[in-house]
């Protein structure tokens, strides 16, 4: 048995980029071997196992076949005369092709090191368009290392680009999809990941954002320094899209993502139309559940004056007005719930007409 430490752990650690999580692959071993070795298996048909103390992903030696379309029908041969060239070759870029053993010696068959030094991102080979996930992968890298100053090479450009033409993704399950999306929202440079997406024309795959892409991706541009902020960047690519609850589902976009979107949608509509109609705003605050919940509202209106899509001013005017808002109560006694209603919501549309000319 011999254990190699593999992909993103090497690339970052040569890039100089932190990292948090290791995968190892095992050359010269056995299902049988691991069981004993005390390693539990992930899945009953794949061959990957967690270590007993460190839980670490420890992966057998494989090749791969394609059985079927998308990113899961694949036959696996994990026999021990697997080498590790042949465990690199499946692998999606050289940059993450590269191995270490346990002396610390690294093994580079596919030319990854010069890919890291060149900041090029290159497939390995033919297989990589086997798997349809692997051009939202490519995307997503392109994300991340764009801080480096990383490029795609033509070629693996053109091999993204027939990938996008074929039917394969949409045999991709919306969730892996997703979760390629909010990794690379999660970046800096998230504008890159739908950039390139555009290039090699497979943005398609999200409904409706190519016709409201050249607007929104000047603004998502604006959040290109900010990490961990999936929800905002979520909002600021979907604005002003017809499609997003299509797309949403169909990607299986969380409930906490897909409410805020809905929220900041909402209000920039509000905002864009000068001639705010009282019972219009009313009824668009109450379904936005901002007297329940104004969370989502006020980061909207923080992140509008972010875009610069509206003014400080602007936003305090707003703010002021959600504030009175709410502080609003009514004299109850002796009144039916349906008149108390009534009550609250007149009081309300009087607030909006003294505040609507500062909105």
């Amino acid at each position: 048995m011999k254990i190699f430490l593999v992909g993103g752990a090497i690339r970052d650690e040569l890039l100089g980029i932190p990292f948090n999580e290791k995968d190892w692959v095992v050359v010269n071993s056995s299902h049988k071997e691991m069981i004993k070795q005390g390693f539990k298996q992930v899945g009953k048909n794949f061959p990957v196992y967690l270590h007993p103390k460190t839980k670490e992903e420890y992966a057998l030696a494989r090749k791969e076949r394609k059985t079927g379309k998308g990113h899961k029908n694949f036959s696996f041969n994990t026999k021990s005369n697997i080498s590790l060239k042949e465990d690199l070759k499946r692998r999606d870029i050289t940059i993450n092709a590269i191995a270490k053993d346990e002396s610390g010696k690294l093994y580079d068959p596919f030319g990854g090191i010069k890919d890291l030094k060149d900041r090029k991102i290159r497939i390995v080979s033919k297989a990589f368009s086997e798997d349809p996930l692997r051009l939202f992968r490519v995307a997503r890298f392109k994300s991340k290392l764009s801080d480096l100053n990383f490029s795609i090479s033509q070629n693996t450009l053109e091999v993204l680009k027939k990938m996008s033409s074929s039917n394969e993704i949409n045999f991709l399950s919306g969730e892996r999809i997703w979760d390629e999306t909010q990794k690379a929202l999660n970046y800096k440079n998230s504008s890159k990941y739908f950039s390139t997406l555009k290039k090699v024309e497979a943005l398609k795959y999200f409904d409706g954002l190519e016709k409201t892409y050249y607007k929104n991706l000047k603004f998502l541009k604006k959040m290109d320094n900010e990490r961990n902020m999936v929800i905002e960047k979520w909002a600021i690519i979907n604005l002003n899209s017809s499609k997003s609850e299509v797309l949403e589902k169909k990607i299986r976009v969380p409930n906490k993502i897909s409410s805020f979107r809905k929220t900041f949608n909402e209000i920039f509509q509000l905002i864009k139309n000068k001639n705010i109609n009282e019972k219009k705003l009313l009824s668009s605050l109450n379904g936005m559940n901002f007297f329940r919940n104004e969370t989502n509202l006020l980061n909207s209106l923080n992140l509008l004056q972010r875009l610069k899509i509206i003014s400080s001013k602007k936003n305090k005017n707003w703010k002021s007005l959600l504030h009175n808002l709410k502080k609003i109560k009514v004299k109850t006694s002796g009144l039916r719930a349906e008149e108390i209603k009534e009550k609250i919501f007149q009081e309300r549309l009087k607030v909006i007409k003294e505040s609507k000319n500062d909105l």
